[in-house]
């Protein structure tokens, strides 16, 4: 009975690990297919022209390349039949291959269909299963590999994917020239920072990422800046500084414990 719950836990484990490469792969090739086929206007278009105090600098997008082949290298390392039986992708496999086919589905929305409510959804769903799979390895024994491989690129994504969400729904009430809360004026836009930077914060301090808090500052660090030099927003700048600072000293208190107590944090 023990032989066959592991060809069992062996067999799910294959198919996880080829889901995971065609999302991998899946959200490579959907961010430039709307650009290739000539259809819709594309993510950097549509964020120009929803443009307000908490779109960060286009140099912030970048991100997504480094996400992109981080997810595709961890995606052919797990492919080895010595990880057929890996308990943290067993646990999180799935979850790993919904955010990827999500970051997929969004490339294509939004181009065609512009940042709308289902946009917002499609970035919270991802966001939420990069979430619970932090929270679900987070006290697991994992090795260097698997915080590198296993948790790092989920990590980085949520990161990420905390900011991209606050900035979805902002820029969709901008595309949608509501009037009631309108992030063109600088104090709304402030209310949102803060949500986040709050939100982050806690993210950070639960999960013990150092990769979500990587992403996360980054993402900051040019809010920062596109409020310096292109909106000249100084209180904007400011708080998200502060963001920055919070983010940082948590991780390096967690950082330093870890070091304490001779463990890593995750990724």
């Amino acid at each position: 009975m023990s032989r066959n719950l592991i060809m069992s836990g062996s067999d799910t484990r294959r198919w996880q690990a080829a889901a995971i490469l065609v999302a991998a792969l899946l959200q490579i090739a959907f961010a430039r297919v709307t650009d290739l086929l000539h259809v819709g206007q594309s993510v950097e278009i549509r964020s120009a022209l929803s443009s307000h105090p908490l779109v960060p600098l286009g140099y912030a997008f970048a991100i997504w390349g480094a996400i992109y082949a981080y997810a595709l290298v961890a995606a052919l390392w797990q492919l080895g039949p010595k990880h057929r039986n890996n308990v943290a992708l067993r646990d999180i496999g799935w979850q790993t291959a919904g955010i990827y086919t999500l970051n997929a589905l969004w490339q294509v929305w939004v181009p065609i269909r512009g940042l709308d409510a289902v946009s917002v959804i499609i970035v919270a769903a991802a966001m939420g299963l990069g979430i619970t799979s932090l929270l679900q390895v987070r006290d697991l024994h994992l090795s260097k590999k698997d915080e590198i491989f296993v948790v790092g690129p989920v990590a980085l994504t949520t990161g990420w994917l905390t900011a991209a969400l606050c900035v979805n729904i902002t820029s969709s009430l901008v595309a949608a020239h509501n009037t009631a809360v309108n992030p063109m004026e600088v104090n709304v836009s402030v209310i949102f920072l803060l949500a986040l930077i709050s939100v982050g914060a806690v993210l950070t301090y639960i999960t013990r990422s150092l990769l979500y808090s990587v992403a996360l500052i980054w993402a900051l660090f040019w809010v920062m800046m596109a409020n310096i030099y292109r909106d000249h927003e100084m209180t904007m700048a400011t708080v998200a500084l502060g963001g920055i600072i919070v983010a940082t000293a948590i991780t390096g208190r967690q950082l330093y414990q870890s070091g304490q107590r001779g463990v890593f944090i995750h990724a």
